[in-house]
């Protein structure tokens, strides 16, 4: 009886400390920098590209996204088959494609400000083009927000021991 309650107790535990906190999310989306914008666009790229493969980079609108990644609907990544030397996904209904964007934007007083949002599609059975999927979306799978919200937290702590918050 009492090996069940402590092995019950480690899952706990486990699963509540697999992300980040509501309160650490939202520090990280509200967080202002006192940076030059580049430099924050800097952090904020290093840090991505420790989990994602950057895609674009626009240095003029201070903006990059990540590689587009397709996941199956309970967010497991799906690795491209490289058979025959060419690059294919095998998608099936309801996986989606993800890419996420980060966007350095000035606030009052010149300080900036990091944002980081998707763009996601997902594959409908029986159909030739996969639908986008708003981050309101009823049928956006929970985990998007939710490696939305990881990215913003790591570049915050990242970007809070290089430049003062407010």
């Amino acid at each position: 009886m009492r090996s069940s309650i402590l092995c019950l107790l480690a899952v706990v535990l486990c699963v509540a400390s697999c992300g980040p906190s509501s309160g650490q999310i939202k520090t990280a989306k509200a967080a202002q920098y006192t940076a030059p914008a580049r430099s924050l666009l800097d952090v904020a790229l290093q840090v991505a590209q420790r989990t994602y493969k950057i895609g674009l980079i626009d240095l003029e609108k201070l903006t990059f996204a990540t590689e587009p990644q397709w996941y199956s609907r309970e967010g497991g990544r799906i690795s491209p088959n490289n058979e025959g030397g060419g690059d294919f996904v095998n998608a099936r209904g309801g996986d989606v494609q993800v890419t996420l964007v980060v966007k350095v934007r000035e606030v009052d007083g010149g300080r900036m400000l990091v944002v980081v949002n998707a763009r996601t599609f997902e594959l409908v059975a029986g159909s030739p083009q996969p639908r986008e999927l708003a981050t309101d979306d009823p049928n956006l799978p929970p985990w998007v927000i939710g490696r939305i919200d990881a990215l913003a937290v790591e570049i915050h702590g990242e970007a809070k021991k290089l430049f003062p918050a407010s």
